[in-house]
């Protein structure tokens, strides 16, 4: 065979067996060098794809498809800085643990370093923030092509391993580029043989969920029966399975639950707020846990940081499948690397559930809480960054899923979402490392890998942040509803203690951005609206949750006058907790 029916061959091979695999999905950035890679896809009936002129966009929207799939989507693209714009959706993947698979194309040995266009050094380029990484060799009749399925298989394996996360084969390709057919009985594949006629993988990798000892159990068991003031804290997880099992252990164990938004838990109906409690200095003082059970990773709010440094309990236990450490203030006093949704069950019955005291007296906080909050949703009343939030929650459908952006839309839905959702909501946030970047992309490959209909909330920074991805709305398969919380600049800045020097804040913090939103929507083709009220906001989010076409839903609002919202909203229900806890 020549060199072109090699790289030919060569690269089917690899994308055949992604596709055995169940790495199906393909994020191409069109490029010269990644050209056998991209036809093989193309040739490739069982294998799905989605093209992409920006990748740092395909990397975000690759993103949001893991969280939505548990699977890998395979990002494709050619040498030079295509590769290094994936790196911010890799660190989030990394740090959140979402699977995610690189293979660029490189170029070979010989035009490293010496000039050569387009060439940068790519091996190992994402550092520590890969779960493994492969120079692959340039293909070579030399190279045993089992060696190469072996190593395919191998890197699906390790980005959906215990810590799942992303992978990098850098593929080291030469000239010439263009496709041509294979001698299919050259002795090369002979090997192979048994591989091409069976259509299964080349090796599979099975990897149980980790059970927490025997001995780790009982000692955990025994804290929880003696522990007075015990509570649990559901954080961010990746598996609707290990929130339901959190969710029920706190049932059958009767106390509180925390349950954060990135938890899945946060709009179901049978969890409380418990937000709107934790956030007041009394009640933290009143409640003093001695005992903190912590399933999963980071949550959104500070409170219940700072309550664990007010409570100073004798035992803050945190329970996740992964290794690695997550102690942000130094104090967790117990580590357990084990299955959420194992131990959690292990851990039903061990202390006795009388009756709560004052059932009644929560029961009741929370109703006229919930009045507080829905005051802001009178129906002639200007539409809010807080009212959107709860509106949202409130007629947000089964059917769909909800994605939301950080700083201030992700702290109102933690805050004042109402739970109203008996099997809840899909639900997603970028937490892992907290950006505003490429969250138009992720909540599309969200909404892409689940098949279902989308709605963001996001800000008008980050909306400006990755807006050539307004592009991606019109080649989904579903629609999305992006509701752009526009007050002109960087709303949370207004909450920091550094917006009380003037003389720096607009200029150097708030940074706002006169663009209209209303164009960018026409530019890429869809539809746009801009409500006044709750009224006309709801109006045209219900009918956008039956239609077929993407809409934007501008919420235009001033920065001022949301910090002052948001402050009167919580010194009312301050001073309901303060009646609360007189009445207990």
């Amino acid at each position: 065979m020549n060199n072109r029916q090699i790289t030919s061959l060569w690269s089917s091979i690899v994308i055949e067996e992604l596709i055995r695999q169940g790495a199906d999905f393909f994020c191409i950035s069109p490029g010269s060098r990644s050209t056998s890679l991209t036809v093989a896809i193309a040739r490739n009936p069982k294998a799905r794809w989605k093209m992409f002129a920006d990748e740092r966009s395909a990397a975000f929207f690759a993103l949001g498809y893991g969280r939505a799939t548990a699977l890998p989507a395979v990002l494709i693209c050619t040498s030079g800085t295509a590769v290094a714009n994936y790196f911010p959706a890799v660190v989030e993947a990394s740090m959140d643990f979402q699977p995610m698979l690189i293979l660029s194309a490189d170029r070979p040995f010989e035009l490293l370093e010496c000039g050569a266009n387009q060439t940068i050094r790519q091996e190992n380029i994402f550092g520590n923030y890969t779960r493994w990484h492969m120079q692959l060799p340039v293909p070579s009749r030399e190279i045993p092509l089992k060696a190469l399925l072996s190593t395919v298989a191998y890197a699906v394996a390790k980005t959906l391993g215990p810590t799942a996360g992303p992978v990098h084969l850098n593929q080291p390709l030469r000239e010439p580029f263009e496709p041509e057919t294979p001698d299919l009985n050259d002795s090369w594949l002979a090997p192979l043989q048994g591989w091409l006629e069976s259509g299964k993988p080349f090796s599979s990798s099975i990897v149980p969920e980790k059970q927490p000892d025997s001995n780790t159990v009982t000692m955990l068991r025994q804290l929880l029966a003696t522990a007075e003031r015990p509570m649990i804290i559901a954080g961010s997880m990746t598996g609707r399975a290990d929130a339901l099992a959190v969710s029920e252990l706190a049932d059958n164990l009767n106390v509180p639950l925390y349950a954060d938004f990135s938890s899945g838990l946060r709009m179901v109906a049978s969890v409380y707020p418990m937000q709107l409690l934790l956030q007041s200095p009394e009640f933290r003082n009143s409640l003093a846990c001695d005992l903190v059970l912590h399933f999963g990773g980071n949550v959104i709010a500070k409170h219940p940081s700072t309550a664990l440094k007010e409570w100073q309990p004798a035992h803050y236990i945190v329970i996740k499948p992964q290794p690695n450490r997550f102690s942000p203030d130094h104090n967790v006093t117990c580590s357990l690397e084990a299955s959420i949704a194992l131990s959690a069950g292990m851990l039903k019955g061990s202390r006795a559930t009388p009756p709560k005291p004052g059932i009644n007296t929560v029961d009741r906080f929370f109703k006229v809480a919930s009045e507080k909050i829905q005051a802001e949703l009178l129906p002639d009343k200007p539409v809010t960054d807080i009212s959107a939030a709860r509106l949202v929650s409130e007629l947000i459908k089964e059917q769909q899923v909800l994605f939301v952006s950080n700083s201030m839309p992700v702290r109102d839905m933690d805050n004042y979402a109402n739970s109203c959702h008996a099997g809840g909501i899909p639900t997603a946030i970028n937490r892992g490392v907290s950006g505003i970047d490429g969250i138009i992309s992720t909540a599309a490959g969200f909404a892409n890998g689940h098949q279902k209909p989308g709605t963001l909330m996001i800000g008008d920074i980050a909306f400006l942040h990755d807006l050539n991805a307004l592009s991606l709305l019109g080649t989904l398969p579903v629609p999305m509803q992006i509701i752009v919380l526009n007050n002109n600049g960087g709303a949370i800045f207004s909450f920091l203690p550094i917006s009380a020097y003037q003389d720096v804040f607009e200029t150097h913090f708030a940074t706002p951005q006169n663009y209209s939103i209303r164009s960018a929507a026409e530019t890429f083709g869809l539809d746009y609206a801009c409500p006044q009220t709750n009224r006309e906001f709801s109006e045209v989010y219900r009918a956008a949750c039956s239609s077929n076409r993407s809409l934007v839903i501008e919420v235009k609002s001033s920065r001022g006058e949301n910090v002052l919202q948001h402050r009167a909203l919580r010194e009312r229900i301050t001073a309901l907790t303060n009646e609360y806890l007189s009445r207990r």
